[in-house]
């Protein structure tokens, strides 16, 4: 008896993890084992299914095939209706084309219940398809369909309307592409200054319009680079339209839409993220955008602003630190304010050097070093004083290997030095500055334009003299601001003072000369 009692139970167990794997409710009757099979069976081979769906033959015929077949249907289409153009069936031809786009149209819809995917190649197939058969109405023909330029005009614009309420509709970033792409060929096969620059300033703005809503980040990269390269063809004379390639003569105000499509796309840094997550990404749009502008700029101060260009490095100077001003007061992002005053600082040499030229000009940029580093404590902005310590130091090596040296110049280099070295020393946990290089490497500048300052201004058989009367004074500045620096600093110029005086004086300045520096 006992071992049928184990045997019913080990049965039952058996049975009961059966039915805990087919799920089988409470209430059902265990013993329709067929009716239970018959249920099992759909759910396996579902499962069975869906892992085979998964495979990479299922994904390439559904998306890779299905995406060549409409790419192969497209040309096929256009190469038919540009033979029976040739074969000067151009009414037909068009109407033909027409017919194609409405019919994809019509297809796509129809798949959209059933075949989301197919209907989405279909409706872009369609909207290609209608905007290149417009286009061929009046362009790119001996003889067109539609003579009148302005109504050809007014369709494709017309079809670009339709394409950028299409993508809001959609939700669809391809759409959108596409207006992107519409409205800047239309602005370049139009061949006019006031016609290509307004399009490339309405794609900007559908572009940026399309970040701050739908947050469409490559969308925006990739409008960066196609305006601004627009805007190149324009400079080089449009040579897409068989014109060549060169400087334009005359820009006919096109400066102005240049100011506004750097402007139009800085504006995106108003939408960062609060929790960060964009910084990446709109650190790279700054960059890309301030690069091309740059070029760009280039070109358009060589061709037009060679001789008066002080006037438009001004505007650029005011805009980029009133922009750095607002971005600073509605964020607490370093980059931002920091790249655009850094950016409006440089278009301030360039302006300054205009004015005034070299080396004088050299004055003015280390004073304005002190404005930078008074405005990075307004910032509180370590980046800035980082990279202005670089650009002081780049200034300074290229004012002494090129320029031939002026005592105002060099006191100016010397005292602007020491004075952003105590600045730093001081504010320093207003910048957030947790080392002390910058601050190193501003003495070690201040240092050595002391030596220069005093060799230059100096008679020559005082140099060791003057030398020695500045190591005193560091020494003195120790027992005031309490700082082992200007120690270091008293000490080396007693060294070179030294050395100055047994290699130079000794041999050259007269007698009475060589006591003094000797005692």
């Amino acid at each position: 008896m006992g071992k049928i009692e184990s045997r019913l139970k080990s049965l039952e167990n058996r049975i009961a993890r059966l039915e805990s794997t087919l799920v089988i409710p409470d209430n059902e009757d265990p013993y329709r084992s067929e009716e239970q099979v018959q249920t099992a069976d759909p759910s396996l081979i579902s499962d069975t299914l869906t892992e085979e769906d998964k495979g990479l033959e299922s994904q390439i015929g559904r998306f890779g095939l299905a995406w060549l077949g409409n790419i192969v249907l497209l040309f096929g289409i256009i190469f038919l209706t540009q033979y029976m153009m040739i074969q000067r069936f151009r009414i037909f031809s068009t109407v033909l084309g027409f017919i194609a786009a409405l019919s994809m149209f019509f297809l796509a819809k129809y798949l959209k219940k059933t075949n989301d995917h197919l209907s989405f190649m279909f409706k872009m197939n369609a909207q290609v398809l209608l905007f290149y058969i417009t286009l061929r109405l009046h362009f790119f023909s001996t003889s067109p369909v539609l003579t009148n330029k302005t109504i050809s005009v007014i369709i494709l614009l017309l079809i670009i309307a339709l394409q950028a309420y299409m993508s809001i509709r959609d939700k669809s970033q391809a759409f959108a592409a596409l207006y992107v792409i519409f409205a800047l060929t239309t602005g370049i096969v139009c061949d006019a200054t006031h016609f290509i620059l307004p399009l490339v300033a309405l794609t900007a703005a559908g572009s940026i319009y399309y970040y701050y809503r739908f947050k469409w980040e490559p969308l925006l990269v990739a409008t960066i680079i196609l305006t601004y390269s627009s805007v190149f063809l324009w400079l080089l004379g449009n040579p897409v339209m068989g014109h060549p390639m060169q400087l334009i003569a005359e820009q006919h105000s096109g400066v102005i839409y240049f100011f506004g499509l750097g402007a139009g796309f800085s504006i995106t840094l108003l939408f960062r993220n609060r929790d960060r997550s964009s910084d990446d990404f709109l650190i790279g749009v700054t960059f890309v955008n301030g690069i091309l502008y740059t070029l760009l700029l280039i070109f358009v101060v060589l061709g037009f602003f060679g001789k008066n260009y002080v006037v438009l490095f001004s505007i650029i100077t005011i805009c980029c630190l009133t922009w750095s001003t607002i971005l600073h007061s509605r964020s607490d992002w370093n980059f931002a304010s920091a790249f655009y005053a850094l950016y409006g600082f440089m278009t301030m040499s360039i302006a300054l050097y205009g004015l005034f030229g070299f080396p004088r000009v050299y004055l003015l940029l280390s004073v304005q070093s002190l404005v930078v580093v008074s405005m990075a404590l307004w910032f509180r902005n370590r980046l800035i004083v980082v990279m202005n310590s670089l650009l002081f130091l780049t200034i300074l090596l290229i004012y002494l290997l090129s320029s031939k040296s002026v005592d105002g110049v060099n006191f100016s280099f010397a005292l602007i030095s020491l004075v952003s070295a105590r600045i730093i020393n001081l504010k320093r946990s207003r910048l957030q500055i947790k080392t002390d290089f910058i601050r190193n490497l501003y003495l070690i500048e201040e240092f050595f334009m002391v030596l220069f300052v005093l060799f230059h201004a100096v008679p020559t058989h005082f140099i060791t003299l003057s030398w020695k009367i500045a190591a005193l004074l560091y020494f003195f500045l120790i027992f005031i601001l309490n700082n082992v620096k200007y120690r270091y600093m008293a000490l080396g110029t007693m060294i070179c003072a030294v050395f100055y005086l047994f290699i130079i004086d000794l041999a050259k300045i007269e007698i009475i000369y060589r006591v003094l520096a000797l005692l």
